[in-house]
């Protein structure tokens, strides 16, 4: 079987929504747009190496990935699970509304440390992608190998991704410091 690809056209719809939301929003982001920019399109990017994704839901995909951590930016805040996850189920329109329910759980289980709690495989698919991209690749993902992530880091560079996070963390802990890591789940 050959490996799989992240160039199908379900995949290529799901970065195209992602890049409509950034185009439209791209002044929340500032200085940390081209930064969150390439980290959602990595995630989408390891999530289309571990599988298809039905083309009914690329769009629902490149939604939950562009909205999946935006409440930091949106919200000013380290709890941006739930804002996140409104903010994602709020921007699904006509057909695309159907999926609400799974866009919910692509944002909400993403920090699961566990197995995700939600029977659709693209849930888990997505929790495991971005946990790939967070690592750099030190926790892979099933299915995809390193050099295709490499490949993925090519195409959109971290440009300091790490380093963001550990700033964010930092603001996190002084919001909350008795809940430093309020996105987690167990």
């Amino acid at each position: 079987m050959p490996p799989p690809s992240a160039h199908d056209s379900a995949h290529d719809s799901a970065h195209e929504t992602a890049d409509e939301l950034f185009a439209e929003h791209a002044a929340v982001f500032g200085d940390e747009l081209a930064t969150y920019r390439g980290h959602v399109h990595r995630v989408i990017g390891v999530v289309a190496l571990q599988g298809p994704v039905p083309e009914d839901r690329a769009r629902a995909l490149g939604v939950a990935a562009f909205f999946h951590d935006a409440g930091i930016w949106f919200d000013g805040t380290w709890d941006y699970l739930p804002t996140s996850s409104s903010r994602a189920v709020g921007a699904l329109t006509g057909a695309d509304a159907g999926h609400s329910a799974l866009v919910a759980a692509l944002v909400d289980e993403h920090h699961r440390l566990r197995r995700a709690r939600h029977p659709d495989p693209l849930v888990e698919a997505f929790r495991r992608a971005d946990l790939a991209d967070v690592t750099g690749g030190l926790v892979g993902a099933p299915g995809v190998p390193r050099a295709r992530f490499r490949e993925l880091v090519e195409r959109y560079p971290d440009r300091g991704f790490r380093p963001m996070l550990a700033r964010a963390f930092g603001r996190g802990l002084r919001e909350a410091p008795w809940r430093p890591a309020p996105m987690l789940r167990f």
